[in-house]
């Protein structure tokens, strides 16, 4: 039989089940949001474990709440309460907002059935995932833009540039004089170049519509690296998982994330080491694919724009690898980390979620 405890309810002591209080407490200290309660004098009356993590109230429960709250703060405290306190029980009490780069926190006015100010309730909850989807839904839309521009620019470039490629042929065709011919040669140099950036520009518009399915991650890259030339093979050195591990993922777009890394990577140094691993955390599994070069590294004022199109280490680079490669991940719930090895090299991996 369930025991009964008493509590207040409408100036009246009624009885009330006990489990029934241990189940409530048990739902508010397991809720996946941080929660804490003020009382009408301003001390703490509770704190849940995430609440506890989040603003370290540690064994100051029942003490004044002032005292979680760096000196500076103490004066937006104080009106906070005070705003909440001396509020009139008839009106709605909108909701007060701090937003951080992880908490959103809410505080809400606690009242009787009468309506006497009871407390306050802070309640924090994480938003970075909401962030983050954000961040991938203008990701896609600048993307996008820049796809629609890249497609409209090589469209313009490439006629004038045929025209221009075959009159230098022909022009070349028509000297004799060594000096002209070089300086024909020339004009033929920098067509290729330019044909070469429009190639960048047109995998820049290529769509990047994932169509996923079990893969056999340490197979696929295997044989990818299996289709190189020789002289790719014998400057990759891969390092595959322990075990074979089925995952669900695009191949098509692990291969043109694959197509830029090593482009980027072999063009700076003379070996390369492509590693993959995976891991379990709370949010899933994910798996990493690494890849470490040996070469000058990223300078710092091009490492904090890396993501930014058309920023490049390489002369003859648009810097469209990178954000291709972030793409890539991204529509595999992950993202691409950026940074240079503390013995020397670029390191770049790529994060994607294996299910």
């Amino acid at each position: 039989m369930s025991k009964m405890g008493l509590m207040r309810k409408n100036d009246a002591v009624v009885p009330v089940d006990e489990e029934a209080l241990q189940l409530l407490y048990d739902a508010v200290r397991c809720l996946p949001a941080g929660l804490i309660v003020v009382s009408e004098d301003g001390r703490i009356a509770f704190c849940n474990p995430l609440a506890d993590a989040i603003r370290g109230v540690g064994e100051r429960v029942g003490h004044p709440v002032a005292e979680c709250h760096p000196p500076r703060a103490l004066p937006a405290l104080d009106r906070l309460l005070e705003r909440f306190r001396h509020a009139p029980a008839d009106r709605d009490h909108p909701l007060v907002v701090e937003r951080g780069g992880k908490w959103e926190v809410l505080y809400q006015r606690i009242t009787g059935e009468d309506g006497r100010f009871r407390g306050v309730v802070w309640l924090a909850h994480d938003i970075s995932r909401h962030k983050l989807l954000q961040q991938q839904l203008l990701h896609h839309e600048r993307m996008a833009g820049l796809g629609s521009m890249a497609a409209r620019l090589a469209h313009d470039i490439k006629n004038p540039l045929n025209i221009i490629a075959g009159a230098a042929h022909n022009l070349k065709e028509l000297v004799s004089d060594s000096v002209a011919r070089e300086m024909v040669g020339l004009v033929e140099d920098q067509v290729r170049r330019v044909e070469d950036l429009l190639a960048q520009l047109r995998e820049l518009t290529r769509p990047l519509k994932p169509r996923f399915g079990q893969v056999a991650v340490n197979e696929l890259f295997s044989e990818y690296l299996g289709k190189q030339p020789p002289e790719v093979r014998e400057r990759v050195e891969l390092i595959p998982l322990a075990e074979e591990l089925q995952a669900r993922l695009d191949p098509d777009l692990l291969v043109r994330f694959l197509d830029n890394a090593l482009a980027n990577a072999l063009h700076h140094s003379p070996t390369v080491v492509l590693s993959l691993g995976v891991a379990t955390e709370p949010e899933g599994e994910w798996l990493s694919v690494t890849v470490r070069d040996f070469g000058p590294g990223f300078p710092q004022e091009v490492l904090d724009r890396l993501f930014e199109p058309f920023v490049s280490t390489r002369p003859d680079g648009l810097g469209l690898g990178l954000t291709i490669m972030r793409e890539v991940c991204v529509l595999h719930g992950g993202d691409l980390q950026v940074a240079n090895h503390p013995e020397g090299g670029a390191l770049v991996t790529g994060r994607l979620a294996t299910r």
